[in-house]
């Protein structure tokens, strides 16, 4: 039997937990469920464990470190607990359960990664006006400048085989907001994991605003020319860094340590973080 897990991150989300966590018992009933929240202050935590859900864990950190951490968390903390499939997703009802099962499938049937895409022939994406142009643009560049046959870069809604990852340098991942899911393909490529899509219907999200910045559409574009830098003028990937213990909070499979060459020499200088407490290793 497969051991799967589903996760979504949470910030002040409390009027959209209960029916995203109710649906998605509901289509993948024999999964875990991992939520990690960053200390939301509208009672998000508090709404979840009053559902006393037995296959659900929640992990709260000290404070917003970011969206992209928390799915770093996510993958270190399907790799440590020995899951076989690991679906990430929003946690504002914008990605509908009922395509859970579509994802899994993509990796039964091989791939490494599966990709929910609204871009691919027969998904589709409620998004209107500017948001939808700026967004199929994004996609649009990154397909070209990365030379990667995908329709959908910057989605959070993936299914992934949990051993692939160990091919997955996670030192990479550790940049800002939505940067990370773009990152995230670019790596998973250049280690030559398979990845495929499934159509899906993105939604508006459910109760709340969206906590996307404004600035962050600038982001994307500066990491989007940096990941096609590193596209074209590194020849090969170094080895995947390791996950350790984390100093200060001693999680087992949160620190993410970097090894870098200093003065070209053989000797190495360890960087680090820790993407549950924040501890960072300079």
């Amino acid at each position: 039997m497969t051991k799967s897990l589903v996760f979504f991150a949470t910030y002040n989300e409390a009027g959209n937990v209960t029916p995203l966590l109710t649906s998605i018992t509901e289509f993948v009933p024999d999964a875990d469920i991992l939520v990690v929240d960053d200390n939301s202050s509208d009672g998000t935590v508090e709404t979840m464990q009053r559902l006393e859900l037995p296959q659900l864990t929640i992990l709260v950190r000290q404070g917003k470190l970011g969206l992209g951490t928390a799915h770093l968390l996510a993958l270190a903390y399907a790799r440590h607990n020995d899951y076989d499939v690991i679906v990430t997703m929003d946690g504002d009802l914008s990605h509908d359960p009922a395509d859970i099962p579509a994802l899994l499938n993509e990796v039964m049937l091989g791939s490494d990664i599966g990709v929910g895409s609204r871009y691919m022939p027969g998904g589709t994406c409620d998004y209107t006006g500017y948001r939808l142009y700026i967004s199929k643009l994004g996609n649009i560049a990154a397909r070209y400048s990365l030379r990667i046959k995908l329709h959908e870069f910057t989605t959070s809604f993936r299914a992934f085989k949990v051993t692939s990852l160990q091919r997955v340098d996670f030192s990479t991942l550790l940049v800002g907001g939505y940067s990370f899911f773009l990152t995230m393909v670019a790596e998973a490529a250049s280690r030559g994991l398979h990845i495929s899509e499934t159509p899906i219907h993105f939604h508006e999200r459910g109760y709340g605003q969206s906590k996307i910045p404004t600035f962050e559409a600038f982001r994307g574009i500066a990491n989007l020319m940096r990941l096609a830098l590193i596209n074209v003028f590194t020849a090969s990937a170094t080895p995947p860094a390791e996950l350790t213990t984390c100093p200060n909070c001693e999680t087992a499979f949160s620190f993410v340590e970097k090894n870098t060459e200093r003065n070209t020499s053989v000797e190495k200088t360890a960087h680090g973080t820790c993407v549950f407490c924040g501890f960072h290793t300079p």
